[in-house]
């Protein structure tokens, strides 16, 4: 029972996070629709940057060098923390852990392919917005995983073009 009772904090922080970190995801642009329509923007503009707003924060949420940077940041504070304080640390780590074990982008695409099936069968009536913004958080996840390795090509090709100059030689 004592064991409980300290796991508690643990718990309930670990739930919290999952909890406000899902939420603030589902409700993550009006916000930014309320700042631009105060700055004195038109409806449709300050809609535009609602979903920038959007696309933005969610690559956050999405990205698992986001959690890496933060789980870093609970590693510090966990090895000073003691009683209590050690406990809240260890469930805000059990909550970005759980957040990162989430097949986010995965989820993003389900949700993209039932917003489209939903428009084609007349139950969504404009998914347009939506997709566009699940679409560029994919596509930038894809171009990020393949950078790295079109980059070394692209070094590798420059390098081979000078030592090709130096040498004198116009042979490919």
């Amino acid at each position: 029972m004592m064991k409980m009772i300290k796991a508690f904090p643990l718990i309930l922080v670990a739930v919290a996070v999952v909890y406000f970190s899902i939420y603030i995801c589902i409700d993550n642009g009006a916000w930014a629709y309320i700042a631009a329509r105060f700055f004195g923007f038109e409806e449709k503009y300050a809609s535009n940057v609602e979903w920038i707003a959007i696309a933005i924060q969610s690559l956050f949420f999405t990205s698992d060098w986001f959690y890496a940077r933060i789980r870093a940041f609970l590693n510090r504070r966990l090895q000073k923390s003691k009683g209590l304080n050690h406990q809240i640390y260890l469930g805000y780590k059990a909550g970005i852990e759980c957040l990162m074990a989430l097949p986010k982008r995965t989820i993003l695409f389900g949700f993209y392919l039932v917003l489209i099936v939903g428009e084609s069968l007349g139950l969504v009536e404009n998914a347009k917005d939506y997709t566009a913004v699940i679409v560029f958080i994919i596509a930038i996840d894809r171009v990020t995983k393949i950078w790295p390795e079109e980059k070394e090509r692209l070094k590798a090709f420059s390098h081979k073009v000078a030592k090709r100059i130096k040498s004198g030689s116009a042979k490919p």
